[in-house]
């Protein structure tokens, strides 16, 4: 579980840069409509706040209170996928599109 919230946080910080990247040029649109609003009312506070819910992450593994529960196993371990598939859909669009 320690690993899949490193992942999950790095991903998300990877995933903001490319994210930001792909909006300040407008080669993509964010499809997350909170993520979204938040990118319009300022593109910086976009890249605080997804940074910030990796640190959330990275605060669970440095007090080791990382949860365990099998729900959370289950969300955590479907969350690394979806969120994978969609890093590389970005990747793969702003390849394309550049």
């Amino acid at each position: 579980m320690v690993f899949l919230f490193h992942y999950l946080s790095l991903l998300n910080i990877f995933d903001a840069f490319i994210t930001f990247f792909g909006l300040e040029n407008s080669i993509i649109q964010e499809m997350n409509p909170l993520m979204s609003r938040v990118y319009e009312a300022d593109p910086a506070l976009f890249l605080i706040t997804k940074i910030a819910f990796s640190l959330c992450l990275y605060l669970f593994i440095f007090f080791k209170k990382v949860p365990t529960s099998f729900l959370t196993k289950g969300l955590t371990v479907f969350a690394s996928s979806f969120y994978t598939l969609i890093f590389l859909l970005h990747c793969y669009w702003l390849v394309v599109l550049i």
